[in-house]
């Protein structure tokens, strides 16, 4: 940390905790640029800290290109900096803090994305180079994947391995350096629309995971019924005995029950619960076979 000390320092993003740490430390932030609309606008705002709103790209590198600073951290930014035409011929280091254990699950919505496909997430604190969630890992927390996660925990946890990380980038003086190493079963995770469509025709696990990854008020898997989009935010895995026993004489997709406004789904040798159902549609009776 004392090797930071007198360092001049940037930050630009849409989350706040990161930046908490580096005013905690008492470091010299010289210039904070925000994501219009972000919590970090409105938490600056609140608490009366100078910032600027970031305009677009364009706007942004020509205010870096024209700031004293000794390094940059970005937690949040939406936008992919030309980072050797910055650095140009200085010793400015640019750091980037993502809610993954790079180099896996790369890309703008990892978070889901790990719901998805079963996979831990995390955090890491890392140089940025030209390509894209690139650069040496300084430092690295990991949240291991676990079946009771879903994705409204997971982004808390996942603010609170931010700052974690980057304090023990803080407190290495960002000296730790580790490439990072490809192994060939990463995956790169952006969000599309068509991920949150529930296929009917997966197993249960799946369609659990897909729902939990997507359980947020801004997304929300879901299946179409009579022109409808029925969306759904919560799911189990029901296994009792005589449930099941009733189940067998069903067809795979079939309705059992419908009550409260949920759905009870013949599964395979168990069933699926979905909860939480918006724009339940009145026509969905026992007996419905659910496809894609």
């Amino acid at each position: 940390m004392e090797a930071l000390r007198g360092k001049k320092f940037c930050f630009a993003g849409n989350r706040f905790f990161v930046l908490e740490e580096l005013l905690n430390a008492g470091l010299d932030v010289v210039k904070i640029f925000a994501v219009p609309g972000s919590f970090l606008e409105r938490e600056l705002a609140a608490r009366g800290l100078p910032y600027e709103s970031i305009e677009n790209k364009k706007w942004l590198v020509q205010q870096l290109e024209h700031t004293d600073f000794d390094y940059f951290v970005s937690n949040g930014l939406p936008i992919i900096l030309p980072i050797t035409r910055l650095t140009g011929n200085t010793q400015k280091q640019f750091i980037n803090i993502h809610p993954s254990c790079l180099p896996d699950l790369r890309g703008i919505d990892p978070v889901p994305g790990s719901l998805l496909h079963g996979r831990s997430s995390g955090a890491t604190c890392h140089y940025m180079n030209d390509e894209i969630d690139g650069g040496d890992i300084i430092a690295q927390v990991e949240i291991p994947y676990t079946d009771d996660m879903d994705c409204g925990l997971l982004y808390q946890l996942s603010f609170r391995a931010e700052k974690d990380a980057f304090k023990l980038a803080l407190q290495s003086g960002f000296a730790g350096r580790q490439q990072q190493a490809l192994c060939g079963t990463e995956l790169y995770y952006n969000l599309k629309e068509e991920h949150k469509l529930i296929d009917f025709s997966s197993d249960v696990a799946t369609i659990i995971r897909q729902i939990k990854a997507f359980n947020t008020r801004s997304q929300g898997a879901y299946f179409m019924y009579d022109g409808s989009k029925v969306i759904v935010r919560d799911a189990e895995l029901v296994t009792n005995p005589y449930v099941v026993q009733i189940a067998q004489e069903k067809k795979e997709n079939e309705v059992l029950f419908v009550y409260e406004g949920k759905l009870l789904i013949k599964k395979g040798d168990a069933c699926l619960k979905l909860k939480q159902i918006e724009n339940f549609p009145a026509s969905l009776k026992a007996g419905t076979l659910l496809s894609t």
